[in-house]
């Protein structure tokens, strides 16, 4: 197993995205299904790797071997281009943490009206508006009426029935064996920990950093978890893997409790990894990386795309940007 060990590694400005290559745009069904057609041919995912290559982005996210069809046809793909181009492609790896509540899985909606009712007392109730109009999370089927209809787990029954099957943790982790991982990051549930169960958060950290590999946590909610998770001064991560754009879609519970955390986070030396910097093709590429890279001045941002001509011409923007910083 190869896993990179330095204390801190020269993290790029660029992450390659890989959302657009398992069908997934944030702009719809029709969307989606046109880029599942299209990179079920692996020649396609090939050409769009390296076209990054080209711009000689380093760094690539990649979901774990279940996510969904593509995902084991994407990472074969990476492992087929490092013997190719011979080059290692250092992975960005996101796994969903597996919760379970009792003997079930947890449920999602569930998941999401708890962070929304703890978000509500915290941050006004005009946090409602925001989760059930965002037009990313619309893209959801039967987004509003399943939160609607969502009962928040209770406080008392998360801290006696909530646990992680620690098997399906590690089986994960085992699983990308033959790959660099340059980070796990553990997927935005790390959010519903922060405010519910710390402790089992510290326990994912000890075990995964005990298998040898560095973390960045995801967070869609980094406004309200981040200062929790600061606060209890949790450690063995690195920083964070959140979406930031200029029009505050998925930066919960505000756009503006999402900035000051960054800030805070950035002043606290961990790094900041933008996510969504376009908003699923909602922002003009240019205004889009101008507020990522210069105004909330992250670390990194990583960008999905879904063609070679996308992957030309939104690097090379970002290149042109990080030139001016």
């Amino acid at each position: 197993m190869d896993k990179l060990t330095s204390k801190r590694l020269e993290l790029q400005k660029i992450v390659f995205g890989h959302l657009p290559l398992l069908g997934i745009s944030y702009q719809g069904e029709q969307k989606d299904k046109e880029y599942r057609q299209k990179f079920l041919n692996k020649n396609e995912m090939k050409n769009v790797v390296k076209a990054a290559l080209k711009y000689e982005v380093k760094y690539f996210s990649a979901p774990s071997h279940d996510f969904n069809q593509l995902a084991p046809l994407y990472l074969a793909t990476i492992k087929e281009m490092e013997e190719e181009k011979e080059v290692e492609i250092p992975l960005i790896t996101c796994i969903e943490i597996p919760l379970e509540f009792g003997v079930e899985r947890i449920n999602e909606y569930r998941r999401w009206s708890t962070h929304l009712n703890y978000e509500s007392k915290e941050f006004g109730k005009g946090i409602r508006e925001s989760y059930f109009e965002d037009p990313i999370l619309n893209c959801r089927p039967k987004w509003r009426e399943n939160l609607s209809m969502a009962k928040p787990y209770d406080r008392k029954e998360l801290r006696e029935e909530l646990k992680i099957n620690w098997k399906r943790w590690e089986d994960s982790l085992l699983k990308f064996s033959d790959y660099k991982i340059a980070w796990v990051e553990p997927g935005s549930e790390t959010d519903f920990l922060a405010i519910c169960r710390m402790d089992l958060l510290e326990e994912l950290l000890d075990k995964t950093h005990e298998l040898g590999y560095r973390v960045l946590l995801g967070s869609h909610h980094l406004g309200a978890s981040a200062p929790l998770v600061e606060e209890e001064h949790v450690r063995k991560f690195d920083g964070y893997i959140t979406p930031i754009n200029k029009l505050g879609h998925m930066m919960f519970p505000t756009q503006r409790e999402a900035e000051n955390a960054i800030k805070r986070i950035r002043k606290g030396g961990k790094l900041i990894v933008g996510t969504k910097p376009f908003a699923g093709g909602r922002i003009k590429p240019e205004e889009a990386l101008n507020y990522v890279y210069k105004k909330v001045k992250v670390d990194s941002c990583m960008m999905g795309v879904g063609s070679v001509k996308e992957a030309e011409e939104d690097f090379q923007l970002a290149r042109n940007i990080i030139k001016t910083i």
